[in-house]
């Protein structure tokens, strides 16, 4: 019998130290607070004590970290220190957004409102301000930039309202506590402040305040507190992410059921969003700018001025440079009209070798008619006399047209007929078309309207494009190449279309460039400039030259210029 005593006694012995030392896991929660640590502990205690009991293997104690040291309270977040957070929603979700807390609950006030927002006020001895707009330049006080009803949701308000705190404001001081603010603006020692809702009530409850001492602005009459701003979700309750996730779930069904005097403590987690919005939008905590972007908004007007002289110096240089680019186009197009002349000398050399021959002819017959004027006609001398003075116009007509052409003066426009201009560039080329066995073909418009441009230039423009079809012609084995002018008028515009059979033209996308060509290097007229001068003269009388198809069987080239009925 006694040994079955002693066996039940070191049993039962052994079953107690088993059950003194299983010791509760400990599970800490950070608080900040705007009380001070004393009272914090005082209304946080009960909470602990009420979570430890209904979860018995646990033991839930507290951190209170002063509301002003956000570092603290981060640095312990991101070492892992605590388990939970209670905190002011900026830093609950910055705290999210930097180590990836969870937001498990909202808390609910004394009054059963899930959410704060921020009371704008003045004294209400302050006769001069009685609307938001009469702030400004005046002194204004609030919390710390970084809390959300003690400044920031009244910044959002008065931004919205068109009021710029930085610059409309006399100045903006930050006081820290809230009792602060609502006591220095009562006292005159500034303008005008904002604290969050409920500050003002709590203070008229506890005797601190009369409600006859102070002036809120736009205050909401539909709310249970003065109210200015838009509201956002009250202070949360936060998991970390090593938490464990089962225990987090009965906390957060504990504190769901957790009352004080029959008021409810906790909420399912608001939507935080707004408030995240809120900062990112004025550039608050993790959203500010960078120091060099901060340099850049303090020093905008100092970088545009460097910028915009920065921007004139390049225009000036740029300018400088196409200037210089443009007189160097310009004399490569006189270049082009001096080389393209000659050119055509040897074309007007046999052009006026037939006319002066027949003009020497004419001049001996003449001669031998009046030293036999008995035998002669006078019909015949007349026909001859005629024949002469016509044969000198032309060769006058020529010498003039080169010294038009070779001419750098300004071109002079007149009122002619296009076709008269199409036949003379014929005549001019007519034996580099016979050396290459090219047919002509003219299809001339009769009763075409007239133009008013300078014929000079029309010629240029004409040339060049029969001389470019004669070329294409040149190597190729046709027997039957052809170069086509047509006239017509249509819409307008007289028509000009240059046809060939030669060659088909590769670079059809840069074909009018200046100095592209497909002539082989070394040749005069293969500077590369004829098309685009050519184009350029012809939008110079808002026309167009353009070409209009290529192929294996040959080029077509289309002028337009305006007739003289439409200008």
């Amino acid at each position: 019998m006694s040994w079955y005593k002693f066996i039940t006694t070191i049993v039962l012995l052994f079953s107690f130290n088993a059950a003194f030392s299983a010791k509760p896991t400990e599970i800490t929660i950070a608080i900040q607070s705007f009380l001070g640590k004393d009272a914090a502990y005082q209304k946080w205690q009960s909470t602990t004590d009420y979570l430890s009991r209904r979860m018995p293997d646990y033991s839930f104690n507290i951190i209170v970290v002063d509301a002003p040291d956000d570092a603290l309270l981060y640095d312990m977040v991101k070492q892992k220190k605590v388990d939970y957070v209670i905190t002011q929603p900026i830093a609950s979700v910055e705290l999210n957004r930097l180590y990836n807390t969870k937001i498990n609950l909202t808390k609910v006030n004394q009054a059963g409102v899930d959410q704060l927002g921020g009371v704008i006020f003045t004294s209400v001895n302050n006769h001069s301000i009685t609307t938001i707009e009469a702030l400004k330049g005046n002194s204004f006080a609030a919390s710390t930039p970084r809390r959300l009803g003690g400044w920031l949701l009244a910044l959002d308000y008065l931004r919205d309202k068109g009021i710029n705190p930085q610059s409309d404001f006399s100045k903006v001081v930050f006081l820290g506590s809230q009792d602060n603010i609502v006591n220095a603006v009562v006292n005159g020692l500034v303008d005008a402040g904002t604290v969050r809702t409920g500050v003002i009530e709590k203070m008229i409850d506890s005797g601190q305040l009369r409600m006859e001492q102070i002036k809120v602005l736009n205050n909401k009459q539909n709310s249970s507190y003065f109210i200015t701003t838009k509201t956002a979700p009250e202070w949360s309750f936060s998991s970390l992410e090593h938490t464990d996730v089962a225990l987090s779930k009965e906390v957060q069904i504990a504190l769901l059921n957790y009352h004080v005097n029959g008021q409810k403590q906790w909420k399912k987690a608001l939507d935080y969003e707004g408030v995240r919005a809120l900062i990112r939008k004025h550039r608050i905590g993790i959203y500010q700018d960078p120091g060099h972007i901060s340099f850049y908004k303090k020093n905008y007007q100092l970088i545009l001025i460097i910028l915009l002289l920065i921007a004139y110096l390049l225009f000036m240089l740029k300018s400088r440079r196409e200037s210089e680019i443009h007189n160097y186009k310009l004399k490569l197009e006189e270049l082009y009209k001096v080389s393209s002349v000659d050119q055509l000398l040897s074309e007007i050399a046999h052009e006026l070798a037939q006319p002066i021959t027949s003009l020497k002819i004419d001049a001996h017959m003449l001669d031998s008619m009046l030293k036999n004027h008995d035998s002669c006609q006078l019909d015949e001398i007349r026909s001859t006399s005629d024949g002469l003075r016509e044969k000198t116009d032309h060769c006058v007509d020529l010498i003039l047209n080169i010294r038009q052409f070779l001419s750098t003066k300004t071109t002079v426009k007149e009122i002619f007929n296009i076709n008269n201009n199409v036949e003379r560039i014929i005549r001019l080329l007519k034996n580099e078309l016979n050396e290459h066995n090219i047919e002509v073909r003219l299809s001339l418009k009769q009763n075409l309207p007239d133009v008013n441009m300078s014929p000079v230039e029309l010629d240029q423009v004409l040339l060049n494009l029969s001389k470019n079809a004669i070329s294409a012609m040149a190597d190729n084995q046709k027997s039957d190449n052809v170069l086509s002018i047509f006239t017509t008028d249509k819409q307008g515009f007289v028509e000009i279309i240059v046809s060939d059979t030669g060659s088909e033209i590769k670079d059809k996308l840069h074909l009018f460039d200046l100095f592209k060509t497909s002539k082989k290097q070394g040749e005069v007229e293969g500077l590369g400039i004829g098309l685009s001068l050519s184009r350029r003269i012809v939008r110079s009388y808002a026309g167009e030259l353009s070409l209009e198809s290529s192929s294996i069987g040959g080029s077509q080239f289309m002028v337009k210029i305006p007739s003289i009925k439409d200008e």
